[in-house]
């Protein structure tokens, strides 16, 4: 016969196997199931398509807990939706956190939290990962932001955190205000306005007679190249240049003598006359030029005029030295 068991040996052994297992609990699960934790409570105003219970929720880049729970929460009164997240940061990793003010940021005393949201505790949503599309929550100090937040009616029993757009929705909103703009531009009327513009120039373009102007501009060619081009002409100044030379020479002997001076003076009145003649038949000349009332030919018509009367001053002048010359010395007697 097979010896039967003993109850006794069967129910120690179950023991010992219950105790071992505690043990293996404590020792495994300790950190667990028995660490200190808290809870913050953030209200995002964007989709939390991405974040999952048990995401990460980082500090600077340092895990310090996870996403605890999410929900929705729908807002009739603004009628909007509300994605209220509750993350879990633990005892231990909230202790790393210190500034250099001497006043930490606490997580597990809800008026340091209220403390740390004035001086620009803010939560945000990141992303974890392009591939899969996972988020995490990442809490930072900005205090130029004001964030979203959500009075809910009662008190959650949790300090609230208020929250900023993720980058994408950063992303989505600068685009979205980039086409508004551009959207808001009066294309039609830019465009209604460029198009009068060039029929206005087109217009103005035909109006010019092109051929008129070439014919003037031609005809304003010729006659200075007939003024220029005149043999007469550039003998007729060369005489006079020469005989206001001799006028310049003239004076500088009227310390050697009133008589030689006058018998120069008579070669200068010649010469001066001769002068005047070449000049008058090339005014005549040019006056059958193919526009006599041109503006160029005007203005050398009026150098001409003037040098006619400087040569018959000069005449006078020579006339009056002949009949007086003691004028040079004693001046002009008045009649």
């Amino acid at each position: 016969m097979s010896k039967k068991a003993n109850p006794t040996v069967i129910g120690a052994f179950t023991l010992i196997g219950l105790i071992l297992a505690g043990f293996a609990v404590v020792a495994f699960g300790a950190g667990k199931y028995f660490e200190r934790t808290h809870d913050i409570l953030i209200f995002f105003e964007k989709s939390a398509n991405g974040l999952l219970v048990g995401s990460d929720v980082r500090f600077g880049g340092v895990r310090i807990g996870s996403v605890k729970r999410i929900s929705v929460l729908v807002d009739s009164d603004n009628n909007r939706k509300i994605i209220p997240v509750v993350v879990e940061l633990t005892d231990k990793a909230i202790r790393d956190i210190g500034t250099t003010s001497g006043r930490p940021i606490d997580f597990s005393d809800p008026e340091r939290v209220e403390d740390a949201v004035k001086r620009g505790l803010r939560a945000g949503m990141k992303q974890q990962s392009l591939l899969t599309g996972q988020l995490y929550v990442e809490f930072d100090m900005l205090p130029d932001s004001e964030g979203f937040t959500y009075q809910p009616r009662r008190d959650p029993g949790m300090p609230i955190v208020p929250s900023v757009g993720t980058e994408m929705d950063e992303l989505i909103a600068g685009i979205s205000s980039g086409l508004e703009k551009f959207n808001s531009l009066d294309l039609e009327g830019i465009i209604k306005d460029l198009r009068d513009t060039i029929v206005v120039a087109k217009q103005q373009v035909a109006a010019l007679n092109m051929k008129e102007i070439n014919d003037n501009v031609v005809a304003i060619t010729k006659d200075i190249q007939a003024i220029t081009g005149n043999d007469k002409l550039n003998s007729a100044i060369d005489s006079l240049d020469a005989s206001l030379k001799e006028i310049n020479e003239l004076t500088a002997k009227v310390n050697a003598g009133i008589d030689p001076m006058m018998a120069d003076f008579s070669a200068v009145l010649k010469r001066a006359d001769e002068s005047l003649q070449k000049i008058n038949e090339t005014a005549a000349e040019l006056s059958h030029v193919s526009n006599p009332r041109a503006p160029v030919l005007m203005r050398f018509q009026n150098v001409l005029e003037e040098t006619e009367r400087a040569s018959r001053a000069i005449k006078e002048l020579a006339n009056d030295l002949k009949r007086n010359p003691n004028a040079l010395i004693s001046g002009k007697e008045n009649e």
